[in-house]
């Protein structure tokens, strides 16, 4: 799975993907296979009541994937106990129909790129705070240079 996540983000362009493995308590060892060698998150649901995949029935069984929107609510699922090409492409058609896209500097997102984002970046830079669409040079910090960037695209 920590492939095909990456796939999602590299190659297809969606920044703002995470794949969760939900595991169960009674089967620790192939929970620990499931996500080695990977940034995959592993949620553990315990055993036997699964309260983490109750929430999604009648959908959930040992294989499901739940697709869920970043409001949290529902958008599909499939079973995946093979992830194959009908199966990623099913996933990429979900995402393709939901997922949106943020526009780099537009820090008030209005899909627009004025002065309000000039300001708002201002103001996360003199209050330290951090938001990964003000980086626009992407040097992991906001500073000057992302305001002038910022100003450019907008001038020209």
């Amino acid at each position: 799975m920590s492939d095909f996540q990456d796939e999602l983000r590299n190659d297809d362009g969606y920044e703002n993907i995470v794949i969760i493995g939900v595991g169960q308590t009674i089967m620790e060892g192939a929970n620990n296979s499931f996500c080695a060698n990977s940034d995959l998150p592993l949620v553990m649901d315990p055993y036997p009541d699964l309260p983490i995949r109750s929430q999604f029935a009648p959908y959930y069984d040992s294989h499901a994937l739940i697709i869920l929107g970043y409001d949290g609510n529902y958008l599909g699922h499939i079973d995946v106990s093979g992830l194959g090409t009908t199966q990623k492409n099913y996933i990429r058609d979900i995402l393709e129909e939901h997922y949106e896209q943020s526009i780099l500097g537009d820090l008030n997102d209005d899909s627009t790129l004025n002065i309000q984002d000039i300001i708002l970046m201002v103001n996360l830079i003199l209050s330290s705070q951090q938001n990964p669409l003000a980086d626009l040079n992407s040097d992991n910090i906001i500073n000057v240079l992302d305001i002038i960037q910022l100003v450019n695209i907008i001038l020209n």
